[in-house]
């Protein structure tokens, strides 16, 4: 077994924006108003219906609830008082007040993003009908690449089907699930370091994803936080939004034209996958391998 612990010091991070990454263009799948966010579940029926109603279920038993409280967002540096890491628009550490909230444990797989993609009649995500058999990372149980609008969407119309308020996580609410309400550390996994092949991957950039969960949780029992697949959060990035942002729930700018991502990929370095980097896209309509989502339930008692 390949046992490795990565500090702060460790690897140049390359940013997202400036990686080739394997593409496979997915049609925008932008949403009109609230009755074309998918089918109602009183309208689905037969074998979909039995689908999507164990898709609710699993959704519910896999929401972890994330105490509300204040933590000081961003990188206000190691303990050697130092920064975590060279960029400047994590800084300043500023703080934030978050209301309770839910989150998924999990990345969205392939098999449950199919079935939102089936029964909306969308075309399938990182597919293409020229494929004579199904790429392995692409099989039901990994987490699904998906570009912003279908994570947002997919999110939306479980929303809709459960009447709950699901969406993304914003920016704000995967951070402080990610350092366990706030704690000083740098990966989000079970002991805040990273170990190859025992809480993180086996080897340095590596091919492809791993089936959701994997891996140890976080102490909160949140999977691939760190690594596996970069994620999706609601919020539009600027530069210079951690100088100004209010402290209570803050959702980001209000207008934008690049949507973060948090928690590195796979195809980066190990030192990528830390829990205060801000990576950001432009391209909210393409869909990338290494590029995923969870979605949160804003409501501030368990589901």
């Amino acid at each position: 077994m390949i046992k490795k612990v990565f500090d702060k010091t460790a690897f140049n991070f390359q940013p997202y924006r400036n990686k080739q990454l394997i593409l496979v263009p997915f049609a925008s799948i932008l949403l009109g108003g609230c009755e074309d966010l998918g089918l109602r579940i009183d309208k689905i029926s037969g074998e979909q219906d039995k689908q999507v109603q164990a898709l609710i279920a699993r959704t519910k038993a896999q929401m972890i609830f994330v105490e509300g409280g204040s933590f000081m967002m961003g990188d206000g540096g190691a303990p050697d008082g130092l920064p975590w890491t060279r960029f400047t628009d994590n800084k300043p550490a500023h703080k934030v007040t978050l209301t309770s909230y839910s989150m998924g444990a999990y990345e969205v797989n392939y098999g449950d993003f199919d079935l939102y993609t089936a029964v909306n009649d969308l075309p399938k995500t990182m597919w293409d009908k020229k494929w004579k058999r199904e790429a392995i990372w692409r099989a039901p149980e990994y987490p699904a690449g998906v570009h912003w609008y279908g994570a947002k969407n997919y999110c939306l119309w479980i929303a809709k089907l459960t009447g709950l308020p699901f969406d993304l996580p914003t920016e704000a609410q995967w951070e402080f699930a990610a350092r366990n309400r706030g704690e000083n550390l740098f990966f989000a996994t079970n002991n805040g370091q990273l170990e190859l092949g025992v809480n993180f991957a086996p080897s340095i950039s590596s091919k492809s994803s791993a089936i959701s969960g994997t891996y140890p949780p976080n102490p909160l029992g949140f999977y691939d936080l760190s690594g596996n697949m970069i994620e999706w959060v609601n919020d539009w990035w600027a530069e210079d939004y951690y100088q100004h942002s209010p402290e209570h729930n803050p959702k980001g700018p209000s207008t934008g034209n690049q949507k973060i991502m948090r928690g590195g990929t796979f195809m980066e370095s190990p030192r990528g996958n830390n829990v205060y980097s801000r990576q950001k896209a432009a391209e909210l309509n393409l869909s990338y391998r290494d590029l995923g989502f969870r979605c949160a339930l804003n409501q501030s008692l368990p589901i």
